[in-house]
């Protein structure tokens, strides 16, 4: 008789080892077990029977003749309840009875599109034209040494349009901790610290056979805050995070040297220069846009979200504070459950009924659920109000750590299952993370009968343009990208044309306008019609584009200045931060002028300190001179950052 107990505790602690390990029997003198990813062989003298390893553990009674003790159903692991978990988590559910026992609102289901062995350890994602899934794995972490892994890419297809995954296979391996993935620009841009990478598949196998080193420099001190989330932002950057706990210094092919820890960054798909958007919270990990093209992440620890302008500096977990910096709040003043985020999506798709629509998704990892927070404006920026959680996995191993809208309209919700949800657990007993589950899950609202993937690859230019205003917003995003790397397709004129049609949506207008700023199709003549433009957003948007388009146009610059008292605060705000990039044009004057007609706005007295601090004490003068012109009683907003130039200039 085979000793079970012996061969599941062999195989939960080395089930990420692609090496099989053979146990000998005993008993058998030439049989014997082999254990390979998550998958239990029994050798007898003339058969080989091969058996899931988590099929095994979730036997309601073992086979006749065999011997499972109760040791063979718990997974290893010196602590018998991890952090922020009131008792010992029990066994691990199988991908059904997991399924079977998540709570969503009326009218919506879960359905398991992959598990293991499918996907082993998920730590990110992406979804690529043609509708297929990108799967990052980890067997390294919790890792902390750089170099050579074993973890992986994997491409994961339905092929059948049944919703369920039935091919898989492994783009790239030999990573260590992969903690973001994106797709676009005729290749696969990989999180994998220090680096980030850019890996090709030139001769059309999915396996990837060049590898480009774009930035260098991210730390390793804290892989539970590696760099992570890679989203293609509305102006055709690759944005991506990084933790407060570790402390990075890259060098980007703009001359410049960023060290720092937790920030949002931008890297230029084309000249793949790497910039600081803004910087601050903790472990921020998730970014959404929405369809105004406002940045927002989770994050863990302090508040949970948070929306991110270009330049700011935010409150963060821990560490020193650059001189001088007047920091900005998250925008919430709720919480949900335990403060331990992961991933974040903007819900906006027409396969949900509309009262879901138009909200941020976030994964609680501790809570165990996915939470939802609403925004609404708040002058330049925005308050996030807390709403009924979306879904409840009732189930302690569930740990969401991306929610995505994917081809089909339905939330995606990736699942690294585990009964460790802490660094300090996986620090303290990195053996006993487990390192042989995954899943992956939709959600399906019943209206939606069998949800169908639109196929976006062969789509030709014109239908591009037409998806831009598309419902589902991943349609929208990935019509964008692919317009973008094709330098416009040619489409310009018609995207302009969009872009200036009152009668066509909103959402539509802006992927319009962005595709041309993405795509560099954004020319001067247009950038002073938009300038004058009726729609505040799309103003705001031709100042940004300016700055980093046209920063050297003297015309447009003078256009720009003219918009520091414009009625609109995001108009203000985006004045604010274009100032220090033209060329041509004094900014202290525009910071002032901004300063003195943006009222008692919250944001843009600080992006305004952030840009302008830096010319003091050189430009003191010049600035109290300006101030003094100023009647204070009505400007309160540089009335609230005169005690900060006071305190600099001591």
């Amino acid at each position: 008789m085979v000793d079970l107990w012996l061969i599941v505790e062999f195989g939960v602690r080395i089930i990420a080892d692609p090496t099989p390990l053979v146990v000998p029997s005993s008993n058998w003198s030439r049989n014997g077990v082999v254990v390979l990813m998550r998958y239990l062989h029994l050798l007898n003298r003339s058969a080989l029977v091969s058996l899931p390893l988590i099929a095994l553990l979730s036997l309601s009674s073992p086979p006749v003749g065999w011997v499972m003790t109760t040791a063979a159903q718990q997974p290893s692991g010196k602590l018998l309840i991890p952090r922020k978990q009131s008792k010992p988590p029990g066994p691990p559910l199988s991908p059904q009875q997991a399924v079977e026992k998540m709570q969503v609102p009326p009218g919506f289901r879960v359905e398991l599109v992959a598990a293991e062995p499918q996907i082993v350890n998920p730590v990110a994602m992406a979804f690529d034209e043609r509708g297929r899934i990108w799967v990052t794995e980890s067997f390294e972490y919790p890792r902390r040494e750089a170099g050579p892994g074993r973890d992986r890419i994997k491409i994961l297809e339905d092929t059948d349009g049944d919703g369920t995954i039935d091919s898989v296979k492994i783009f790239a391996d030999g990573l260590n901790i992969p903690s973001g993935i994106a797709v676009g620009y005729g290749g696969v841009w990989v999180a994998n610290a220090p680096d980030i990478l850019f890996m090709r598949d030139t001769d059309g196998d999915d396996r990837a056979d060049e590898v480009e080193v774009v930035v260098t420099g991210f730390g390793r001190i804290d892989t539970h805050e590696l760099p992570n989330s890679l989203t293609w932002g509305p102006d055709g950057a690759l944005y991506g995070l990084n933790g407060v706990f570790n402390p990075s210094r890259v060098a980007s092919s703009n001359g410049k040297t960023y060290e720092f820890t937790c920030a949002m960054f931008r890297i230029d798909p084309r000249t793949r220069e790497f910039r600081l958007f803004c910087e601050g919270t903790s472990n921020p990990w998730g970014i959404a846009f929405d369809p105004f093209g406002s940045a927002f992440v989770s994050a863990c620890v302090i508040d949970h979200l948070w929306h991110l302008t270009e330049t700011g500096y935010y409150h963060r977990q821990g560490g020193p504070y650059p001189k001088h910096t007047w920091k900005i709040g998250s925008i919430v003043e709720h919480t949900h459950q335990m403060a331990a985020y992961c991933g974040l999506t903007y819900l906006d798709t027409d396969a949900y009924p509309a009262e879901y629509r138009d909200r941020l998704v976030m994964g609680n990892i501790h809570g165990n659920c996915l939470n939802v927070d609403r925004l609404e404006r708040n002058s330049s920026t925005y308050k996030g109000i807390g709403e009924d959680d979306f879904l409840t996995a009732n189930d302690v191993w569930f740990m969401p750590v991306v929610q995505k809208v994917g081809p089909d309209g339905c939330l995606y919700v990736l699942d690294w299952y585990d009964r460790y949800h802490c660094y300090q657990d996986a620090n303290a007993d990195p053996e006993g993370v487990d390192r042989g589950y995954g899943r992956l899950y939709r959600i399906v609202h019943q209206s939606q009968g069998t949800p169908q993937t639109i196929d976006q690859s062969e789509a030709s230019p014109a239908a591009l343009v037409e998806q831009l205003g598309h419902p589902n917003i991943h349609i929208r995003e990935t019509a964008q990208r692919l317009l973008a790397q094709q330098d416009g397709a040619g489409m310009h004129a018609t995207m302009q044309r969009i872009v200036l049609d009152d009668r066509r949506s909103h959402k539509h207008r802006m992927h319009a306008l962005w595709t041309l700023i993405a795509a560099r199709q954004f020319s001067t003549e247009f950038a002073l019609q938009l300038l004058q433009h009726d729609d505040t957003t799309i103003r705001a948007w031709a100042v940004r584009a300016v700055g980093e388009l046209h920063a050297g146009h003297e015309e447009l610059a003078h256009a720009i200045a003219g918009l520091a008292r414009d009625p609109s605060p995001d108009v203000q705000l985006q004045v604010a931060i274009a100032a220090g990039k033209l060329k041509t044009i004094d900014p202290l004057p525009l910071w002032v002028d901004v300063l003195a007609n943006c009222g008692a706005d919250p944001l843009i007295p600080h992006i305004v300190w952030q840009n302008l601090h830096p010319h003091l004490p050189q430009r003191a003068e010049e600035l109290l001179q300006l101030v003094e012109q100023v009647d204070l009683s009505t400007a309160p907003g540089l009335a609230a950052m005169l005690p900060h130039v006071a305190e600099k200039l001591q």
